[in-house]
């Protein structure tokens, strides 16, 4: 029976994280991800983007190719690009493709959500908050699974897999960074992906050991950076802006859980810390 104040996840036989982490973690992704695939509350294309007038900011997109300059673009044309080449890739694999995109990616940020749980559920619990847990550290690792998945499967859906094609999602013709929301959307998913490797590589003993404690704790944190770049990609692609949408209900109880789990966290800390700190001053009057 564990103990009331091991935490969780702190066990780092793989045969134990194997068995009570990893195959969990992927049974229960896998079924999410196939009720997403699968059920038609969850068809992306069903619920169209209100219109809220032009975009945020002034966008030029690469003259060329079949792509016509637009200085505007509207909010419900964020996926033109992606529906555009379904003309000649063809609906059913266009279908698809952005299926597993949308729900590769939601998976992914609940994932997110839950890293960020864990240690508020530590404190809950009235167990030690550690350095590093395994349980965690498995969760980060099926978040940079579902993660890159959704960013190879996006590229093939948008750009079909071609680097020159995919920069244009990034940059204007004249080589400047996009800077309206379809741009932003594309920065801050880049920027997320980034941070995702730099997570994944982190996640072993040994970059424990050699960061040592403090330092590897210190980059571990960018794990809310990561968050919040998730919760501005699905912003600036235009998830408010389709709030029949399950994904968007299902995105905003996320954030909802992770900000209140936070709150919740921190203030069991703060509170844990004055209860050790008075202990400590009453303890040292009494000696």
């Amino acid at each position: 029976m564990r103990p009331l104040n091991q935490r969780l996840g702190a066990s780092g036989a793989w045969r134990r994280r194997l068995l009570l982490h990893h195959a969990p973690l992927a049974l229960g992704s896998a079924v999410v991800l196939f009720l997403f695939m699968s059920l038609q509350p969850f068809d992306p294309w069903a619920y169209p983007q209100e219109s809220m007038g032009p975009g945020i900011l002034p966008r030029v997109e690469l003259v060329g190719e079949g792509v016509q300059q637009r200085f505007f673009i509207p909010p419900q044309d964020l996926y033109e690009d992606a529906t555009r080449s379904l003309a000649t890739e063809g609906r059913e694999r266009g279908f698809f493709l952005t299926r597993v995109t949308v729900a590769t990616g939601y998976v992914a940020t609940a994932l997110i959500g839950l890293t960020l749980l864990i240690g508020p559920a530590n404190l809950l619990l009235r167990r030690r908050t550690p350095i590093s847990s395994y349980f965690r550290r498995d969760v980060g690792t099926w978040t940079a699974i579902f993660s890159l998945v959704h960013v190879v499967v996006g590229w093939q859906l948008h750009a079909d897999g071609q680097i020159r094609a995919m920069l244009n999602y990034f940059f204007t013709a004249d080589g400047l960074p996009m800077a309206d929301n379809f741009g932003l959307g594309n920065w801050t998913g880049l920027a997320a992906t980034v941070i995702v490797v730099v997570l994944l590589a982190l996640s072993t003993d040994g970059a424990l050991r050699d960061l040592k404690a403090k330092t590897w704790k210190d980059l571990q944190r960018l794990n809310y950076t990561l968050f919040a770049l998730v919760v501005l990609h699905v912003f600036f692609y235009g998830a408010l802006l389709r709030m029949t949408s399950p994904y968007t209900v299902l995105g905003i109880l996320t954030v909802i859980a992770v900000v209140v789990g936070q709150g919740v966290g921190i203030w069991l800390w703060r509170r844990r810390h004055a209860r050790a700190t008075a202990r400590s001053a009453s303890a040292a009057v009494g000696g």
